[in-house]
């Protein structure tokens, strides 16, 4: 099968992505084996689909890559293979939160389709390759576990006001296994009396740090939300924006709560979700102060120095950025160094947003303001080099010139953070930014008309069941409006539902359509 060959993010409540699969004709051929593609990335999570052939109808299902222990993943998700004549005809199924775990990582109907109508009904093309469409959405990654609190950790059984008790330990941690998300392995730890880090109260209250273990050479930003206990004994963090730093250490979520507030049954029980995790590269673009007898200009002006300076991104790419003031405001030239690259006959999707980072005086705290625009995106194909993107900036020129700039270092420097969102390998170097429109257009009419047509599937079972109400009413020699139940349809109606019978499929934890089978 052949690589990822479309990808269009939908910008909608679900945060949707498409992909769209070129299948050679070795899938339907093959009987002995399943063709499995290659893995690709979404909602930080690693995925591939994979196709079955039994008694000549193709399945096909999403597979979740990386699974770890105690996490589940939930994701609304629809195939839908493309009909060459019409897109009436495509043939689709849809999951809503489908479950995914170690235990049972694909889900998807091995009854599909039959064979022989990816060729009668045109799917294919004379070459007997097709078009499958994966649309991906509301990804969810949950993390059960517990912290086991073993007695020990509260010295002796005395009270702690009586003056010969043993006070508990500062620093003392509890640690979960590792799980993997965004690419990273992470745990998390709980210190049952605090520490002696700045963030902690250290006044024996918990404090809970979210470890990364792997990927040292980035910072990372995540985002996450942490809840302990169970019952009575139950906090929530709401959402949690941390940065795990080049170490994997985060500052961490330290509530107002004890340990004996949450412990039951010498348990801590611990439920997280993990939102975000994207890379940080952070440059310096270094300025020099004019001297006031200097070539002309405003006394003390600040102009650019040359120099550019270079950062990577997660996939060890290089990219240079370069700092222009020749304007009223300051300007970011970014440019992919590593263009060269990128294999032939392919795109690169990227998608970044960058921010400069701001100093408050007062409090000491470094604000990272996002640029105008962001996140920015592009495909780049192989060439010798990359002409780069303008990234404009709402920062006059002017005000770097004044003293005590928040922009500036006490060295004259201007700090500029780049968080790396997505990015993907692309089947085929002959698609350009400006055909996302047309494929987002299709993707968004194409939902409004299957809304519409259910809709009006239900409006005509409605109509259905008043008109069979009527005629059963006559038949009896009375008529009442009260014959319909008030979802318009009439008590004895079951035995007639397989005259509308939906041909979509539904995939789910608690129900499943006589058509559809999990893996």
């Amino acid at each position: 099968m052949a690589l990822l060959y479309r990808f269009v993010k939908l910008h909608d409540r679900a945060s949707s992505h498409v992909f769209t699969f070129v299948v050679t004709k070795s899938v339907t051929r093959d009987l002995e084996r399943d063709v499995t593609s290659k893995e690709f990335s979404c909602g930080h999570q690693r995925w591939a689909i994979t196709f079955s052939r039994t008694d000549k109808v193709l399945g096909v299902y999403l597979v979740w890559r990386s699974t770890s222990d105690a996490m589940r993943v939930y994701v609304d998700f629809t195939f839908t293979l493309l009909n060459r004549e019409h897109f009436s005809a495509n043939e689709a199924f849809s999951g809503k939160q489908v479950k995914f775990t170690t235990e049972c990582p694909a889900q998807g109907n091995r009854n599909y389709i039959p064979v022989n109508d990816l060729y009668g009904r045109n799917f294919t093309d004379p070459n007997g390759e097709f078009q499958l469409e994966l649309s991906m959405g509301h990804v969810r990654t949950v993390f059960d576990t517990e912290f086991r609190v073993p007695q020990s950790l509260f010295g002796h059984a005395l009270p702690t006001r009586h003056p010969h008790a043993s006070k508990p330990q500062q620093g003392t941690k509890l640690e979960t296994t590792y799980f993997t998300f965004g690419g990273f392995d992470w745990n998390l730890a709980l210190y049952p009396h605090g520490t002696k880090d700045i963030h902690s109260s250290g006044d024996g209250r918990v404090s809970v740090y979210l470890n990364r273990c792997t990927g040292f050479d980035h910072q990372c930003r995540v985002r996450y939300s942490v809840v302990l206990g169970d019952g009575d004994r139950r906090i929530d963090s709401g959402i949690v924006d941390d940065v795990s730093d080049s170490d994997g250490k985060s500052y961490g979520w330290h509530p107002r709560a004890r340990i004996n507030d949450l412990i039951y049954k010498s348990v801590v029980r611990v439920h997280l979700e993990m939102l975000l995790a994207n890379t940080l590269s952070e440059v310096i673009s270094s300025f020099v102060l004019q001297h006031p007898s200097a070539a002309p200009g405003p006394a003390g002006g600040v102009v650019p120095a040359p120099a550019v300076t270079q950062c990577y991104d997660r996939d060890k790419q290089a990219w240079s950025i370069k700092s222009d003031c020749h304007s009223d405001t300051v300007r970011l030239h970014m440019v992919y160094k590593d263009i060269h690259n990128v294999p032939r006959n392919h795109l690169r999707y990227v998608c970044w947003t960058a921010y400069l980072l701001r100093f408050h005086g007062k409090t000491g705290v470094v604000e990272p303001v996002p640029l105008p625009g962001a996140p920015f995106s592009h495909y780049y194909a192989q060439e010798n080099s990359d002409e780069g993107i303008i990234m404009e900036t709402d920062i006059g020129v002017k005000e770097l010139r004044e003293p005590g700039c928040p922009y500036l270092t006490d060295k004259g420097q201007l700090r500029v953070q780049v968080e790396w969102e997505e990015s993907y390998l692309l089947f085929q170097a002959s698609y350009h930014k400006y055909d996302d429109v047309s494929r987002l257009h299709n993707q968004q009419m194409r939902r409004e008309i299957t809304a519409l047509q259910a809709e009006n599937y239900s409006l005509e079972r409605q109509l259905f069941s008043y008109q069979k109400s009527i005629a059963y009413a006559h038949s009896r020699g009375t008529y009442s409006d009260d014959l319909a139940t008030p979802d318009g349809r009439g008590e004895d109606d079951d035995d007639d539902d397989r005259y509308f019978e939906e041909r979509a499929y539904s995939l789910g934890d608690r129900s499943l359509s006589t058509d559809t089978e999990y893996a």
